[in-house]
């Protein structure tokens, strides 16, 4: 239950939220390289492993050496096309790619905190006694599986401080039950640093990484009537370079947003179509919450089509989990505007407002806003009458963990999905 001295900490989090928003309007107070190996590192000369090999490293660990920097317990998980091991303090992760030689596993990457600009290289082995043998072959898991090495305590630093882990025990039943991790915006704000601008391509192929199993997106309308994806109402040094455009986003044909609308890290604003396809035929996302934006033009009518056409792309791929996209509600004219649909309960949506609208409409999925608590009874309810039921926006740590350990909602959207994916992990 949300206290009232709980309320106390939401506010002051809250403020500082706000000031730190309004501190990243610039690009230079955004930007953040990752750290690379030079010349590839040392994983160019190793063979890769296969997913079902990595997957031995699943599980938690305990942290022997690295404390200070990540905290005492860690979990290790396959994430997408990476080895993603998720820490607790100042939301910190690291993102790893991996080989072997001889029975000995190598992971190199990077480490990251992602409510600061510290960062920094990594790079871990796994020797053949103390677990690289079981990952690169069939056998036993050893009494001792102690991944060791170092990481860099600055992004331009080699590493030099002692980092080791020692497996401690699988994950979880709960643990591993179907919840959704929603990543905002694509992957996170742009603000948070994150390595692509927020609501781009490039950051929808990765978001797996992070631990994202699902992604929301916002989905703007063009004057000539493309959708594409931008999250503000207007065009501001918050995303955009600086140019000749100001004003509503929506005012301008989407060619004209495409050439001289550069987003922060160099991107463009995608359609919804280009958004669509790169989830459907490059990650394995497996829910999409699509954000309506543009009110009262038309837009969803023209999603409903693009999303029956990813659908379709998702299902040619053998092995890929299906696909869900729903469009969302979150203001009453956008839900107005979907209930004129000649059949929208055939339609696949998502509702932010009141239960009984969800019911109406036929929604796949409620969304409550987290800040009127877990409402246990209600998502319950929602959960009998064949409703899922996920809350937005979720980025606060102590509440995080409270919402998982107290709550029966089938996901959480948030900026931090490390931080979700790490509460979950270690249940």
């Amino acid at each position: 239950m949300i206290t009232s001295r709980s309320w106390s900490r939401l506010l002051a989090s809250t403020i500082l939220a706000a000031v730190v928003a309004l501190a990243g309007g610039c690009a230079e107070d955004v930007l953040l390289d990752i750290p690379e190996f030079r010349n590839g590192g040392f994983l160019s000369q190793t063979k890769p492993l296969t997913r079902e090999a990595l997957s031995k490293l699943d599980g938690v660990w305990r942290v022997k050496s690295g404390r200070d920097r990540f905290g005492d317990s860690v979990a290790i998980r396959v994430s997408g096309d990476r080895v993603t091991i998720y820490a607790r303090p100042n939301v910190s992760y690291l993102v790893l790619e991996s080989g072997y030689l001889d029975s000995v596993v190598f992971l190199e990457g990077y480490w990251r905190e992602q409510v600061n600009a510290n960062t920094g290289l990594v790079r871990l082995i796994l020797p053949r006694d103390a677990g690289g043998g079981f990952v690169v072959s069939d056998g036993e898991r050893p009494p001792v599986m102690r991944l060791q090495g170092t990481y860099g305590q600055e992004s331009n630093s080699n590493p030099d401080t002692d980092l080791v882990l020692e497996y401690v025990r699988p994950f979880s039943a709960k643990a591993l039950a179907p919840f959704a991790v929603i990543a905002h915006r694509g992957g996170g704000r742009t603000a948070d640093r994150i390595p692509y601008s927020e609501n781009t391509v490039e950051l929808l192929r990765i978001a797996e990484r992070y631990g994202s199993n699902a992604v929301e997106i916002d989905v703007r309308l063009s004057s000539d009537g493309v959708p594409f994806l931008y999250h503000d109402g207007e065009i501001n040094p918050r995303l955009v370079r600086r140019g000749a455009l100001v004003g509503p986003t929506e005012n301008y044909p989407y060619g004209v947003l495409r050439q001289y609308a550069t987003l922060i890290r160099g991107e463009h604003m995608p359609t919804l179509e280009e958004a669509l396809n790169a989830i459907a035929t490059q990650t394995t996302i497996q829910f999409v919450y699509l954000d309506t934006k543009t009110e009262n033009a038309g837009l969803i009518a023209k999603m409903v089509p693009l999303m029956a056409s990813a659908k379709a792309a998702a299902d040619a791929i053998p092995g890929r989990p299906p696909l869900v996209m729903l469009v969302g509600m979150p203001t009453q004219a956008v839900y107005d505007e979907f209930m004129q649909l000649p059949n929208p309960q055939q339609v696949p949506s998502l509702c932010e407002l009141e239960l009984d609208q969800a019911r109406a409409a036929g929604s796949l999925v409620w969304a409550p806003r987290w800040t009127l608590g877990t409402q246990n009874d209600k998502v319950l309810q929602a959960q009998a009458e064949g409703i899922a039921a996920v809350t937005w926006t979720l980025d606060i740590d102590e509440f995080i963990e409270q919402f998982i350990r107290d709550g029966h909602f089938n996901g959480i959207l948030t900026n931090y999905p490390t931080l979700v994916t790490y509460h979950r992990l270690m249940q």
